[in-house]
């Protein structure tokens, strides 16, 4: 070893050497040039190293000793191999506290981010660039909504948020004072960053509760497709209207254009873009997926539970893996940096895994309001508007200026016309408030998250539930977001339960805007608990009570059939995902799928037929489009129905004609199905919108372009009549079109060779940088993109761009628990637990997730001190 570090040192002297007499043997011009050109190297690299050595000193603190405030015992912090921490307390309260501190050591950018977010002052960092975001987020008021719900919560939820926001204190004030570098991804000054306030949490909470409804444009993208398609030709675009009309919806030649909206003022004149979209784009949980598998069907004779959440592809993930334990406590899952809430997890004789719903939860009224009095009319008088006026502040090259915000409001809500044309005003320079006469009429916003209630107390309870009664019981109170809540109990008591506040209507708004002045569209109070849907099974293993149900399941947006409660107004539910996963879930429990491990007990084959965890958590990678088999050979028919078809378009039918259905990322006829999809929803639909109206229709979250492509193409072969969406001359016609353009896009993008034409090749995932933690995208340029399969209707689910193939959100956080094994489980997440840029634990998720192969989460602290550095102690300060 000696004799290699000499003899590196001598090779260095000989080429220092060299280069010092070729050096000297240059004219002194060039001398200079290439001495400057060596010392502006040595500059930049000392840059480098500056930065490494910056981003390592805001690394966490993993070991040794640290001193808390308002600790009121040592907490022992474990790290494991990925990252996560294991936190040993003797109170509940000492836990939360400690995951307070292991969020802000992980993740504090991004927490003070979120909390920009919800508050609005996103435009103290960014400037005019931030103003659309931060009215969005004052006229929702989702800080003094979160202030006032603060000082309402009960005494216990109180301590848990007081006790958290001192952990993440613990770590702002040491980065304040200069003790810690900040994090490189962090936006603003060092000096501005204000302590953690307990009512932050409840201003994220309600930000996440916000970005999973269904939002403004919504209402305002369906109202104008309506006025300018008429309500006939819209219905198919709405949520529910082919399986509310069935396949009339598309066969139909529906009545004159507008006939339905006459006399309708334009709601959304001038509006462009969505004015919120930068206040969820990284915050909006898409859905996801979870099932229970009964003790019946599986080796350990409990129930397992598997579950994921799409998620938009940044760094770091929205979610955070934890795991806590005290005297009375030991939970462990999926947290949300800044909330001390799981979402997903397990206890000793729990697991669950809340889901947002996907239901209606934002309905728009046009307002009657005459402007110079101030005045409204509420359906039975004249009343004063509310008014409210907000300070935000904005950066400038100078310093800060104040822009003032007047809000005025009706008892339905917040006045949002000028809201929506924030884009333009903005741009235009002019002032922002909701002035009178910006548009007419004036429409309200009304969200069930400005109902007084709160979600974080229930949510909370689940992490100490004991079984299924106790977590029914703690949701009956639950507010918001409203979530469909999977779980099971390890004697067997299983289901899924709707819970939050969900409006009683007299008339379902079908989400566009509303007269407001007829009292029939006002919500009555909520839906009462007790008529909220929900499945319950025996999954117990009990011969005396085998129950009914082998497995029970929801999946976007579908619960079985039966389960749905008049009243509430669901978004898009294709059910594509349910559909397969009912499909490999019966097949399974009878037996219908290969034995998960047929050598275990081959003479068995009961047994054999089993699932472990394992086996069961391999549903999540599934990639099969559930109703391919229906729809390509409606393709194929359809496409030669005007003759033989060109060479490329014949090239492209038969690599459909091959296909077995399968979106991998190595599959051709996944990327020729994939693409035909994109091209022929343009072709049927994009010149009846208009590029505006089209591109702001498929952004609408829920959205499914290859579902409603599926519908007409299906309803076309079947009918082959004339009339509405699904003419028969129209759709062959765009069909052929599209399957030559399928041609076209796949050499363009990918190339000549055919050996490159795969789905993986268009369908790259990118991790960026978390919304507003890095414009300078430092993360994302060192991390490689991948290719991946799948889409929004496949269990392995991922979103693409809306008007490309880029992965938007995927099922990057996925977990399975078998309520037989208290000290381990299964999880996945992608793409690492860490914001910090070149942290071990930044980028490694990626890896296994991208295979399919979860880790191991093992929460004994005898396994979890196998690979583990030493602990870091925290200890109450003096």
């Amino acid at each position: 070893m000696a004799w290699k570090r000499w003899n590196s040192a001598r090779i260095a002297g000989n080429t220092w050497g060299q280069w010092f007499r070729r050096f000297r043997s240059l004219n002194p011009g060039k001398g200079i040039g290439v001495l400057a050109a060596l010392g502006g190297l040595i500059w930049l690299g000392a840059q480098a190293a500056d930065s490494v050595q910056r981003a390592r000193s805001a690394f966490p603190t993993e070991s040794g000793r640290l001193e808390v405030a308002g600790l009121t015992a040592p907490v022992s912090m474990l790290r494991d191999a990925r990252g996560i921490p294991h936190v040993e307390a003797l109170t509940d309260r000492d836990a939360w506290l400690a995951l307070g501190v292991a969020h802000a050591q992980d993740r504090l950018a991004q927490m003070l981010w979120l909390r920009r977010l919800a508050r609005g002052k996103t435009a103290e960092v960014l400037g005019k660039a931030g103003l659309a975001t931060d009215r969005m987020a004052r006229t929702l008021g989702l800080g003094r909504l979160a202030d006032a719900e603060m000082a309402r919560l009960v005494p216990e939820s109180r301590e848990v948020l007081e006790a958290y926001s001192a952990g993440v204190n613990a770590r702002i004030r040491r980065v304040r004072a200069g003790e810690l570098s900040p994090p490189l991804a962090l936006q603003g000054e060092v000096s501005e960053i204000l302590d953690w306030q307990a009512a932050d949490s409840i201003a994220v909470l309600k930000l996440i509760a916000w970005s999973a409804s269904n939002r403004l444009e919504t209402g305002v993208v369906l109202d104008e497709l309506i006025r300018v398609l008429g309500g006939g030709l819209a219905a198919p675009f709405r949520p529910g209207g082919i399986a509310r009309m069935g396949e009339s919806a598309l066969t139909e030649s529906p009545e004159p254009r507008g006939a339905e909206t006459q006399g309708t003022p334009k709601a959304s004149a001038g509006h462009v873009v969505d004015p919120g979209q930068e206040l969820v784009r990284a915050t909006r949980i898409g859905g996801g997926t979870a099932w229970v598998l009964g003790g019946r069907h599986t080796e350990s004779g409990r129930p397992i539970l598997v579950a994921d959440l799409n998620l938009p592809a940044t760094t770091p993930s929205l979610v955070y893996e934890a795991h806590l334990q005290s005297r009375e406590m030991d939970v462990v899952g999926a947290t949300i940096p800044g909330i001390p809430l799981f979402w997903m997890g397990r206890n000793f004789e729990l697991a669950w895994a809340a889901i947002p719903a996907g239901v209606v939860t934002v309905d728009l009224y046009l307002e009657t309001v005459r402007d110079g009095e101030g005045v409204y009319h509420d359906g039975s008088r004249w009343v004063p508007l509310g008014v409210r006026r907000e300070v935000i502040r904005v950066r400038h090259a100078s310093g800060f200026l104040e822009e003032e915000v007047t809000i005025r409001s009706t008892h339905h809500g917040p006045l949002v016309n000028s809201v929506l044309e924030d884009s333009a005003r903005i741009e235009a320079g002019g002032p922002l408030d909701e002035a009178p006469g910006v548009s007419n009429p004036p429409i309200a916003l009304a969200w069930t998250g400005q109902e007084e209630g709160n979600g974080f107390s229930s949510l909370l309870a689940l992490a100490r539930a004991s079984d299924g009664r106790k977590l029914r019981a703690a949701l009956a109170n639950h507010h918001e977001p409203v979530v469909a809540v999977v779980y099971a109990d390890a004697d067997g008591d299983a289901g899924v339960q709707l819970a939050g506040w969900l409006p009683q209507r007299m008339l379902p708004s079908g989400l566009v805007p509303v007269p407001a002045r007829m009292r029939i569209y006002d919500w009555r109070g909520a839906i009462p608990y007790d008529s909220m849907p929900a499945i319950r099974f025996d999954a117990s293993n009990s011969s005396a009570k085998p129950g009914s149900r082998g497995w029970v399941a929801f999946s976007d947006g579908d619960l079985d059939s039966g389960s749905d409660a008049s009243g509430i107004e669901w978004l898009w539910r294709p059910g594509a995902r349910a559909r397969r996963l009912a499909q490999s879930l019966s097949a399974l429990t009878t037996g219908g799928m290969t034995p998960p491990n047929p050598d275990r007990n081959p003479a068995n084959t009961s047994a054999a037929r089993r699932a472990d965890l394992r086996s069961a958590a391999a549903l999540q990678k599934d990639l099969v489009v559930s109703d391919a088999n229906e729809v390509v050979p409606a393709i194929l028919r359809l496409a030669r129905i005007g003759g033989p078809l060109p060479p490329e378009a014949e090239e492209i039918a038969n690599l459909l004609s091959r296909w077995d259905g399968n979106l991998g990322a190595e599959s051709s006829g996944a990327a020729a199905y994939s693409v035909l999809n994109r091209h022929l929803f343009a072709a049927l639909f994009q010149s009846e919108l208009g590029d505006s109206l089209f591109r702001r229709y498929l952004d609408l979250p829920g959205v499914r372009p290859s579902f409603m492509v599926g519908r007409v193409l299906l309803a076309a072969d079947r009918y082959r009549s004339s009339g509405g969406w699904a003419d028969l001359q129209r759709v062959v016609t765009g069909l052929r079109e599209s399957l030559r353009l399928t041609w076209v896009t796949l050499t363009y993008r990918l190339g000549p060779s055919r050996e490159d034409w795969i789905w993986g090749g268009l369908h790259r995932l990118d991790f960026h940088p978390f919304a507003g933690t890095d414009p300078g995208r430092r993360g994302s340029k060192e991390l490689p993109a991948f290719g991946i399969g799948g889409n929004a209707n496949t269990l392995a689910s991922s979103r693409s761009s809306s008007m490309g193939f880029e992965v938007a959100s995927a099922s990057t956080y996925r977990l399975a628990v078998d309520l037989a094994s208290s000290d381990r489980l299964l999880s996945s997440l992608a793409p690492g637990q860490s914001e910090h840029h070149r942290h071990p634990h930044w980028f490694d998720g990626a890896r296994r997730w991208l295979e399919g192969r979860p880790n191991i989460l093992l929460t004994s602290r005898l396994y979890v001190e196998e690979e583990s550095a030493p602990p870091l102690l925290l200890e109450p300060a003096p």
